[in-house]
């Protein structure tokens, strides 16, 4: 059965859910990939994660992926890059110095065009407990390759090609609740830049890069029909998508409820699609779980 259909899929917790030990990607979603693209429909990633991360799961599933990285801030289409924005070095520094001294208690990180993700070593003391241990412990192969190095930190800084700038705030539920309200509160004080909270972290990037803005642009460069796309996501960075395609945006279940909101429909697995890329006579369900997708009341 040919299709034509796009699916735009985040990565952390919508692609990449449930999480497994060693495998990136759960056999019933990898299942629903293959017959997905195999009839003819295109898979784009769209992610906050960097370009080699982004890479690196289109090996994983052995396809040649388009994708959205940095939310929006980095778009690559055909091996190409069509889209490339950074900050502007010295505006970025300062509003870095404001942040930090508004919230010190914090793990700060660079996503930049040549080295990927550099964390500030200093800060990484800040997050040496049994929790946040524990935490990067288990993210097994899902963790973003990086660096941690002040040297290297501030040498990226003043190159002036950073995508993404990630603010940790910590796991604990009053360190997420505070990323939330901190992303609110930085969005207003800060017009020139886009901020999206991602439950521990505030994601920021230079202005109109947000993962719709990458996506959009990526449709508008190859001439795509923005009614065959369906977006699917679960934090906060994917709600401008879920904005941008009211009608076909799929949220996951697990999802806060301040996100869920945005979308027009509920489902429990990503492989969950395909009861809407295919009628009910062509299911070939690959699923062990029987979930079925929810339309939120």
């Amino acid at each position: 059965m040919a299709i034509d259909k796009i699916i735009a899929t985040d990565l952390d917790g919508t692609l990449f859910y449930p999480k497994k030990a060693f495998r990136m990607v759960s056999r019933g979603n990898r299942a629903f990939i293959d017959r997905f693209m195999d009839d003819g429909g295109k898979l784009v990633l769209v992610s906050g994660r960097t370009p080699f991360s982004c890479e690196k799961l289109a090996s994983k599933l052995g396809r040649k992926l388009d994708f959205v990285a940095c939310n929006g801030a980095c778009v690559v289409s055909s091996g190409s890059l069509i889209r490339d924005v950074s900050f502007e070095t010295q505006s970025l520094k300062k509003m870095l110095e404001d942040i930090r001294s508004e919230y010190p208690l914090m793990l700060t990180a660079l996503f930049t065009k040549h080295r990927g993700m550099v964390i500030k070593w200093s800060d990484l003391t800040k997050f040496t407990g049994l929790g946040y241990r524990l935490y990067t412990f288990f993210q097994f192969n899902y963790r973003e390759l990086f660096v941690c190095s002040d040297r290297v930190y501030y040498e990226e800084l003043e190159k002036g090609e950073v995508y993404k700038i990630l603010l940790m705030f910590g796991t604990s539920k009053k360190k997420i609740e505070m990323a939330e309200k901190a992303a609110l509160s930085l969005a207003n004080a800060y017009p020139e830049a886009s901020f999206a909270w991602s439950k521990q972290v505030v994601e920021v990037t230079p202005k109109n890069c947000t993962k719709s803005e990458g996506l959009l642009f990526y449709l508008e460069y190859n001439h795509l029909n923005h009614d065959n796309v369906l977006v699917v996501g679960d934090s906060g960075n994917d709600i401008s998508m879920f904005d941008a395609f009211p009608k076909t945006s799929f949220c996951m279940e697990h999802s806060p409820q301040s996100v869920q909101e945005h979308s027009a429909h509920l489902i429990k697995r990503f492989y969950d699609l395909e009861d809407y890329v295919y009628p009910s006579a062509e299911k070939k369900s690959p699923k062990k779980e029987t979930e079925k997708e929810g339309k939120r009341k």
